[in-house]
């Protein structure tokens, strides 16, 4: 079990998240993502976040991936971003294409 902030939820389990990273590679395909891109540590919070929160349909959770709002002043930045700049208008590639 994991204690955040007085609440405690059931550790994922191994089916768990592997269902849960399929998903996401999925969502990382059909967007040219690279998995480790912030967007795509973004979606995988999503991700967990409906799972905890009882949505556990590989499906469902597949479709609200696509309704997901990714703007890149939102996402992390990461340590050797400089200050104020997120990691997406840094990147030498884009990250992920949406199209």
């Amino acid at each position: 079990m994991i204690q955040h902030s007085g609440i405690t939820k059931p550790a994922l389990q191994p089916d768990d998240l592997a269902m849960l990273t399929t998903v996401l590679e999925g969502w990382c395909q059909e967007k040219s993502c690279v998995i480790a891109s912030p967007a795509a540590e973004h979606i995988a919070r999503e991700l967990v976040s409906w799972f905890e929160c009882g949505i556990r349909d590989k499906h469902k959770l597949a479709g609200l991936m696509r309704h997901v709002h990714l703007d890149p002043e939102d996402l992390l930045i990461t340590p050797d971003v400089p200050l104020g700049a997120t990691a997406y208008e840094n990147a030498e590639r884009p990250e992920c294409h949406d199209e």
